[in-house]
């Protein structure tokens, strides 16, 4: 099994190109007659996943970008006037003619880039953490976080029960036993006031007699 594979959308010739090469390459070469049938046949919780398209399906494939987590390169000759350059920013233009090695090349950085990127993202109930950028995510919101609050919630998340104010003292804070301290309490505090404020969300840190959880 190849770590990546490349779905080739409308692009025939270069599809048939690369298949010949797919031993050499090391990956796996799909090809689709069209991005509805690529929508169609795409497979959920593909981490391997690249797109090549030509630049003409630019609106369609944004209309469809919550079916499409994927790195997508579009292909378009050097003279086309691109009036999507703004939002192309986070996508990658590559121009005809262009080099197979380069091209190539640009896959496998595409790929790292979005494997390590994957990596980096913690789900936790209807929210995503983001370690690289120390952001918590969800829908169009997101709220930054300090480094010990993003500790503080990946140790409730990987806790199976509710931790003591001297459990979170010791395994967050790095605290020695026997310290009375209402850090846990205080900080606790503020972090829910700030998912009040950015996700209208006053639940999501809970507590009752036998410690915090989420």
């Amino acid at each position: 099994m190849k770590n990546i594979t490349l779905n080739i959308i409308e692009q025939r010739i270069l599809a048939d190109v690369l298949k010949e090469k797919e031993d050499i390459i090391k990956m796996d070469i799909l090809f689709f007659e069209t991005l509805d049938d690529y929508l169609k046949n795409i497979k959920d919780n593909v981490t391997a996943n690249i797109i090549v398209t030509h630049l003409s399906n630019f609106e369609l494939v944004e209309k469809s970008k919550r079916k499409i987590n994927s790195p997508i390169f579009y292909l378009t000759s050097k003279t086309n006037n691109i009036n999507t350059k703004t939002k192309l920013q986070k996508y990658e233009l590559i121009y005809y003619p262009f080099n197979l090695r380069n091209f190539i090349e640009k896959i496998n950085l595409a790929y790292m880039k979005s494997k390590f990127a994957i990596n980096s993202k913690v789900e936790l109930l209807n929210y995503t953490i983001n370690l690289n950028t120390r952001e918590i995510i969800t829908g169009q919101n997101k709220l930054k976080l300090t480094e010990r609050e993003k500790n503080f919630l990946l140790f409730l998340k990987n806790s199976k029960k509710p931790q003591t104010i001297r459990n979170i003292l010791e395994s967050v804070w790095g605290y020695s036993k026997g310290i009375e301290t209402h850090t846990v309490e205080t900080h606790v505090h503020r972090l829910r006031k700030k998912f009040l404020v950015s996700f209208n969300d006053s639940s999501f840190i809970k507590n009752n007699k036998k410690g915090y959880y989420i």
